[in-house]
């Protein structure tokens, strides 16, 4: 089983890292923004 696969294993393999990439941008962008806003609801007293 070399590189020339059949199209649908090569759609699905580009559709799996699209989906792993996506998913991992919006965890980070979720984390990111529950952090923010934590901190602004976290009175702080200087």
């Amino acid at each position: 089983m070399g590189f020339p696969n059949c199209p649908i294993c090569i759609a699905a393999a580009f559709l799996t890292a699209c989906i792993t990439v996506t998913r991992g941008y919006f965890l980070y962008f979720l984390y990111t923004e529950a952090e923010r806003r934590a901190l602004q609801l976290v009175p702080v007293y200087d």
